[in-house]
């Protein structure tokens, strides 16, 4: 730790209880009164070194004996600063070190013992030491600006407060030796350095932990400072959530099981001091900051901030951080007719996140090819990648959920619709999830389930999830005529009408183009209809792999054709030498 002695005599005083006294053979002749503490001094040392102990001295002096008594009532720092003051007035030894510069520094200045008064006062002396020795080292920047706690007030009046922050954001940015960043030069004059370069590299976390012993308005400002200076936000990011995991776990019940409110302000302060930037905190510590929120029951500015964060970025999450408990707040009513406050996950939460990266990501495609961007299409490419992620991302959701006894069906429909169906490669998924739903949710209506059958897609079905839908008898007879008309469809489009009717028999394909819901009503008409549908299915891929098989035959035919043309060739070539030999014999 950082130390300097001031002042040479020793002995001078003594503490009896709460009565500082000086050990000279003079009596004292005024008693200042602080807190609890009383000190016997003398006028003259004193009204040497302050403007202000002059001022009070001379005003509570008594002119027939001499002697005054009155009580510093405000002096930052309290009897501890003052019995420091008091020390140097008499020249006293003792130590400013990096945990009592700021009370003393502070002291100082209310008791105005500046420079123009006594050469050498004790402000200049404290300034000194906290700018070359304090200020310069990273953990005694910490420690004065913790000092500054108990006279925060003061401290921020004569602007030491901000002259330590400044401290640690630079040496956060910058490195451990980047302050001062001033120099002074030639003639007195002071010139400002170059800008220094900020800090690359792994190790950018090691400043965390100390700054999470700063109370929460230091924390902030710090922060502020941080992001004013440019520092890297995913580093600011991870600092405000090393803050939180450090400091709310402290904060714990009251005695009538109610959290107290100094946790729900925490965690409203720590969601605004996250960067804004879309990526630089995990959405996973989102999500779990949001569970947190909606536990606590904090305002819902602090409750959308963090929607729309998460929103932003739903790529980036799992199944398992999309199923977040539904937790009442303390302080929110009860209102146990609702099912959705039955249910056992927030779903509301969830489809407000959905809508959220839906709105934001669409508007960034549609508008990507408008900006100069290098390579628009990539761009918009990358945007459409992300949404189908979120899709399947969703469909795994609306499974995961499908079987809640409490999910009602407007819900259900609006998480299934969140996403539009544009964004869906497959609707595999989207239609198993309905199905389950409707085996858990006997009790709809036929309408409501055409309703949710709707939000499918059936041209973007796999021949698997067709031939269920197919033999679905939980799924109105409309939508099973559908998907059998659509494979009808690519039917009659690969073989021909009347190849399709020979397949699968005018009575059947007739039923299925009227979409008669009083003839296919069985489990046997439909198995029937659709092992038909997949014969035809066999026989273009055998017609298909026939085709194949004969190009290749053909091509191996003309191969051989080919070999045997060339070493017909070879033996006529290696035959021209043998003759040209005989005939120079001859």
């Amino acid at each position: 730790m950082a130390t300097m002695v001031i002042g040479s005599k020793t002995g001078i005083f003594h503490l009896n209880k709460t009565l500082w006294k000086c050990r000279t053979e003079l009596g004292s002749d005024v008693v200042i009164d602080v807190e609890d503490f009383s000190f016997f001094l003398h006028k003259f040392p004193l009204m040497n070194a302050s403007p202000v102990l002059r001022k009070l001295i001379g005003k509570n002096s008594h002119e027939e004996h001499n002697h005054c008594n009155f009580t510093l009532h405000e002096i930052p720092g309290g009897p501890h600063s003052f019995e420091h003051a008091v020390k140097f007035c008499y020249g006293e030894k003792f130590e400013l070190t990096s945990s009592n510069v700021v009370p003393i520094l502070c002291a100082a200045y209310y008791l105005d013992m500046n420079e123009d008064y006594m050469a050498g006062n004790l402000i200049s002396q404290a300034e000194n030491f906290l700018s070359n020795k304090v200020l310069s080292n990273w953990k005694e920047s910490i420690t004065a600006l913790l000092s500054c706690e108990p006279v925060f007030n003061f401290s921020e009046k004569i602007d030491v407060v901000s002259k330590c922050l400044d401290s640690l954001a630079c040496k956060v940015t910058y490195g451990k030796l980047s302050y001062p960043p001033t120099k002074p030069s030639w003639n007195g004059i002071v010139y400002a350095d170059a800008p220094p370069l900020k800090l690359k590299g792994t190790d950018l976390n090691w400043w965390h932990d100390d700054v999470s012993s700063l109370s929460l308005p230091l924390f902030k400002r710090l922060i502020g400072l941080l992001g004013a200076k440019g520092h890297d936000p995913e580093n600011i990011s991870s600092a405000v959530i090393y803050y939180w995991n450090k400091v709310h776990p402290g904060l714990v019940l009251d005695s009538t099981g109610v959290y107290v409110d100094d946790l729900r302000i925490l965690l409203e302060e720590m969601v605004a001091l996250l960067p804004v930037q879309k990526g630089v905190t995990p959405t996973k510590t989102l999500l779990s900051m949001l569970s947190t929120s909606l536990m606590y029951n904090a305002s819902s500015a602090c409750i959308e901030s963090l929607e729309k964060r998460i929103g932003a970025q739903l790529d980036e999450s799992t199944l398992e951080d999309l199923l977040v408990p539904n937790l009442q707040g303390p302080n929110q009513p009860n209102h146990a007719s609702s099912k959705k406050n039955e249910s056992k996950y927030d779903m509301d939460c969830i489809q407000r996140i959905i809508e959220q990266f839906v709105e934001e990501n669409l508007n960034v495609t549609k508008t990507s090819n408008l900006q100069d961007d290098e390579n628009p299409m990539e761009a918009q490419s990358h945007e459409l990648n992300k949404v189908a992620a979120v899709a399947k991302l969703v469909d795994e959701y609306l499974m995961k959920i499908s079987t809640e006894a409490h999910l009602d069906f407007r819900q259900f429909q609006s998480l299934a619709g969140a996403i539009p169906a544009s964004a869906r490669s497959s609707n595999d998924d989207l239609y198993y999830a309905i199905d389950v739903y409707l085996q858990y949710h006997a009790d709809l209506s036929e309408q409501q389930k055409e309703q949710l059958c709707q939000l499918v897609d059936m041209r973007k079905l796999s021949r698997d999830a067709c031939r269920h839908v197919a033999l679905n008898e939980k799924l109105p007879l409309r939508v099973v005529v559908k998907v059998l008309f659509i494979e009808l469809i690519h039917l009659k489009s690969s073989l021909g009408e009347h190849e399709a009717e020979a397949l699968i028999g005018p009575e059947l394909t007739a039923e299925i183009e009227t979409e008669t819901e009083n003839e296919i009503d069985n489990s046997g008409r439909r198995e029937m209809l659709w092992q038909r549908l997949k014969l035809h299915r066999n026989y273009e891929t055998l017609k298909k792999l026939i085709k194949k098989l004969e190009k290749a035959k053909e091509a191996r035919k003309n191969w051989s054709i080919s070999f045997c043309k060339n070493m017909e060739s070879v033996r006529i070539f290696k035959m021209l030498p043998a003759s040209r030999g005989q005939q120079d014999a001859a």
